[in-house]
């Protein structure tokens, strides 16, 4: 009998260890998309996430890197990287930086990006038509949730300057606009404008 309440009481405090997780508070206070029009549920998501992580790193950490090893979709092609684990030790040394708010200007070049980039099929950075009006830009590619998305640029896999990493977390940035579109090669683009 003794055995059996103590295995309930370890079971019941491990669960309720795992289920721990952000506060409506902390949520709330990364959630500074939550009332645009504009934004798609996904391109909200992608903001509140790097929120998250730029505001609460620690518990960022906890909740969200320890057990990421990949999207669904590419299941855990994170496994074994480096890069992810240079960012759980960044994180749990990282003092919080304010969050992003969302910006219309910014917006409206991510978006006009995102849609050159889709429809052409191409990657990086390179513009033809789209006015490059922004302090730094990040691109994400195959990515359909805004946790992947801001995963991806989180930890920059196989990206050895670590450039998308450092512009999410660099607290020089306020505003930030994000537009998803459809991609001919990777299925979708992210593209995330910052500016001061």
């Amino acid at each position: 009998m003794t055995r059996m309440l103590l295995l309930f009481v370890f079971i019941t405090n491990f669960s309720f260890v795992s289920a721990q997780t952000w506060t409506s508070a902390q949520l709330e206070k990364a959630n500074t998309a939550r009332d645009i029009a504009t934004l798609t549920p996904v391109e909200k998501e992608t903001i509140l996430y790097i929120n998250l992580c730029r505001l609460y790193p620690k518990d960022f950490l906890k909740y969200e890197v320890v057990n990421y090893y990949g999207s669904e979709k590419y299941e855990n092609y994170l496994k074994n990287s480096t890069y992810r684990e240079s960012l759980m030790k960044l994180l749990s040394t990282m003092q919080p930086v304010n969050a992003l708010y969302f910006d219309l200007d910014t917006y409206t070049g991510a978006k006009c990006f995102a849609k050159e980039q889709g429809e052409a099929g191409t990657i990086g950075h390179s513009r033809k038509t789209c006015k490059a009006d922004y302090d730094a830009e990040c691109c994400s590619y195959g990515m359909d949730t805004g946790r992947d998305i801001a995963m991806q640029l989180l930890i920059d896999d196989d990206v050895p300057s670590l450039g998308h990493r450092l512009i999410c977390l660099d607290k020089a940035y306020t505003k930030v606009g994000v537009s998803l579109q459809p991609h001919k090669k990777w299925d979708v683009v992210a593209v995330l404008n910052f500016n001061r």
